[in-house]
């Protein structure tokens, strides 16, 4: 094999890894948004057991926005149920500036802003912004959350 015959060898197996690559990297963006929205969906349904879903309760741990963690999913539950439990409705959830970083085939990061108002069963009408940060894993064939941190905008 000439030089040149290998050196065009090369090239074009680096532009198919490359190619593979951006594929890869786009359908694992579509997959983890496809999740996210599902979680989005659940919340603003103030579904708990459907929001679960979206967790791998054995390997998540997260940050609360007032800088304590979640060790566990079990220290995240109570907060969701009875968070959730508490609305009467949610009137208005949007989430902007969303961007999914792909570390591998099986791990992306999400991080986005929001905004949401809601009302409790009290009447009070509760408003809020902030942002978020998630870990999403594909080790068990579908994509789960094994990470979250939060943050409010004053």
């Amino acid at each position: 094999m000439s030089k040149f015959t290998f050196a065009i060898a090369v090239v074009t197996v680096a532009f198919s890894w490359l190619t593979y690559a951006e594929t890869n990297t786009s359908m694992v963006q579509k997959e983890v948004m496809a999740s996210f929205e599902s979680l989005v969906q659940a919340s603003k349904e103030l579904n708990h057991e459907a929001y679960f879903e979206h967790f791998d309760t054995e390997k998540f741990v997260g940050l609360n926005s007032d800088g304590s963690n979640w060790n566990s999913i079990d220290e995240l539950s109570p907060l969701i149920i009875n968070g959730f439990a508490s609305i009467k409705a949610i009137t208005q959830l949007t989430f902007t500036n969303v961007k999914i970083s792909v570390i591998d085939q099986h791990t992306a990061i999400l991080v986005n802003e929001y905004t949401q108002s809601m009302e409790l069963n009290n009447g009070h009408l509760l408003s809020s912004a902030g942002g978020g940060t998630q870990v999403w894993s594909k080790r068990t064939g579908a994509w789960k959350l094994v990470s979250v941190s939060a943050s409010n905008k004053p």
